[in-house]
């Protein structure tokens, strides 16, 4: 589990606890404050930030620097910004945006928000450039991160700057002097059916957790969901008799003991879609095996507790090893479900009603390239219905 500033797990109770420094009373003595007994890192963490909001900031600015205008760039996003934009956005965003901060924006802790210019903003994005990313093995082998995140850290720096710029602490916002990275034209990776199947042949039906294994990725590539929508739907969202699934909450996952549901992505993201026959046999077959261990409620336990995503990512990247086919990433799953509907000649508004896009514009930017492959068929239905004049 990351590790988040001031905020404490108390190994005696198993309940977290934040501790908030105030800065020095008279005496040169670290003021500090304690509240205990939170259930989850997550929930102290939110607690720490609404009390350093009311009680934080008062006491540690002093009477001579008694203005906004003295701020850090931490104090600004701790006492002022977080209380704001947990508001406005869902909570999983609202986590992703702590992470974002926590662990890529040290760079500006301690420059007054006034004083951040964009050359500083273009020398912490040329440290970003050069940052390996966990999944960087060795020397050899560096992965830095990618111009999307980048752009997405930056995106989130800009979203910072301007409420500074509401509040008036600042005139103008930095990060508009700012480029972002050209987008990668790189197409989304998928598996051909066949692909599909060749890498599920692998995956022996010889015992309950192989089973569990199949059906996840199974219903993910049939089905085109996130994997969060798919670990969210209880037996009470499958109707075996309509052969429908109904998508109507996401599950956050953080650890074993730290997770909750949330709404799916977009208010598109609501929705019942058709599995057809053979998938719900396959979910009945799945329901039945799951019974024998125990009356649970979700679709995708095992044992009654959640398996994280990336262990379903690396036991994909596993199999698909041993087949012979490329690995792709666990959400590559969904890419594949729309390759194979597009091979299919599915209309883009019927794909976008089931995948849950908030517009037919969001479909067509990420899949848009695969209907190149339909090309042919059009030229053979242009030929069947024109007729050809006879030159005599």
């Amino acid at each position: 589990m990351a590790k988040i500033r001031n905020i404490y797990l108390d190994k005696k109770t198993k309940k977290w606890f934040f501790r908030a420094y105030l800065g020095t009373d008279e005496n040169g003595k670290k003021i500090q404050k304690t509240r205990r007994g939170f259930d989850s890192q997550r929930e102290a963490k939110r607690a720490y930030d609404r009390y350093m909001l009311t009680h934080g900031l008062p006491q540690m600015l002093s009477p001579k620097n008694n203005s906004m205008s003295q701020l850090t760039f931490e104090e600004f996003y701790r006492f002022r910004f977080v209380n704001w934009y947990e508001k406005q956005v869902k909570s999983q965003t609202y986590e992703n945006a702590q992470f974002i901060f926590e662990k890529k924006m040290r760079y500006f802790f301690h420059i007054k928000v006034r004083d951040i210019t964009n050359h500083d903003v273009e020398d912490w994005i040329n440290e970003l450039s050069q940052t390996a990313t966990r999944n960087s093995r060795n020397q050899d082998e560096v992965q830095t991160l990618s111009k999307t995140y980048i752009n997405r850290i930056l995106g989130h720096l800009k979203i910072i700057m301007g409420r500074a710029v509401n509040e008036g602490i600042i005139d103008r916002n930095p990060v508009n002097d700012v480029s972002f990275f050209r987008k990668d034209n790189s197409k989304v990776e998928f598996w051909e059916l066949d692909e599909f199947k060749k890498v599920m042949d692998i995956i022996q039906e010889t015992s309950v957790q192989n089973h569990h294994r199949k059906i996840t990725y199974e219903l993910l590539f049939y089905t085109g969901l996130r994997i969060g929508e798919f670990q969210a739907l209880t037996w009470e969202n499958v109707d075996f008799e309509k052969r429908q699934i109904t998508v109507e909450k996401t599950l956050v996952y953080k650890t074993k003991n730290d997770w909750y549901f949330s709404t799916p992505k977009t208010n598109k993201s609501y929705r019942t879609i058709g599995i057809g026959k053979n998938l719900c046999n396959k979910l009945k077959k799945w329901k039945d095996l799951q019974s024998r261990i125990g009356n649970i409620e979700y679709v995708s336990q095992l044992d009654g507790t959640f398996t994280p995503s990336y262990s379903f990512s690396n036991w994909l990247k596993e199999y698909a090893r041993e087949s012979g086919v490329p690995p792709i990433k666990l959400h590559a799953l969904r890419h594949s479900h729309v390759a194979m509907l597009i091979e299919k000649n599915i209309q883009p508004l019927v794909i976008q009603e089931r995948l849950g896009h908030a517009s037919i514009q969001i479909t067509l930017g990420t899949y848009g390239h695969l209907y190149a492959k339909s090309d042919k068929q059009v030229v053979e239905v242009l030929d069947q219905v024109i007729t050809s004049d006879v030159i005599n």
